[in-house]
């Protein structure tokens, strides 16, 4: 509980600088594999971006989570590789 108290907290200190409203922030809980393309559902979402490592090879360009994500995911998704 409290982790789940801190980053809520973290999340909305974040997204105030980058001036998105509060009721637009959410802590999920859960396997990040289905609970992003559950809450992509549930929201009605029409792109998803993830983050990924970039690493080099196909099979290491996306991580086992951007990878389940695409394949799964019910609209589009956007990797982005992500800076070291």
């Amino acid at each position: 509980d409290q982790m789940v108290d801190a980053s809520k907290t973290r999340i909305v200190e974040l997204a105030g600088k980058l001036g998105i409203p509060d009721e637009h922030c959410m802590v999920v809980v859960g396997s990040p594999k289905q609970e992003i393309i559950r809450v992509a559902g549930d929201l009605g979402a029409d792109l998803i971006i993830v983050g990924t490592h970039g690493r080099h090879g196909l099979g290491k360009l996306l991580g086992s989570t951007a990878a389940s994500v695409v394949n799964h995911a019910q609209c589009d998704v956007l990797a982005v590789r992500l800076q070291e």
